[in-house]
């Protein structure tokens, strides 16, 4: 089983998905899961400590304070994992856009290099075989 701990290499069991067909996912994404985990805590952790501030500001009782202040951090988990998934959205599709492009350059130049090899070692076939060819006796 794959550990939580966020690593640069996939490992069997988290490659396994993606080559079954299952798309691409943020969940395979090491970069995109520890942001947007790291997004979840500070937006659940932050908006409780707003709310509460809010409430205790208002002279609320604790209690009343604190359970505003925890419906206020579920509130602010929610929407900074809203925002993060949505942001590592956009930049997954951009780094694979980037790819992308980075392996049409590659396929290209390769191309490139395999059409003057050719060329190259048809113009050594040929100067082999004129080499190898005797000179035409001229006529008079």
């Amino acid at each position: 089983m794959a550990t939580d701990a966020p690593t640069e290499m996939m490992d069997a069991a988290a490659a396994a998905p993606l080559a079954a067909g299952d798309g691409i996912r943020l969940s395979a994404h090491p970069k995109a899961r520890r942001h947007i985990g790291i997004a979840k805590s500070w937006g659940g952790l932050i908006a409780f400590l707003v709310v509460l501030k809010l409430s205790r500001g208002v002279a609320l009782p604790w209690p009343d304070a604190i359970e505003r202040a925890v419906v206020g951090g579920v509130v602010g988990y929610v929407v900074a994992w809203t925002i993060a998934q949505t942001i590592w959205r956009h930049l997954a599709l951009a780094e694979l856009e980037q790819l992308r492009k980075k392996l049409i350059t590659m396929a290209e130049d390769q191309a490139a290099a395999r059409e003057r090899q050719i060329a190259e070692a048809e113009a050594a076939a040929k100067a082999a075989v004129s080499a190898a060819s005797p000179d035409p006796i001229p006529q008079a």
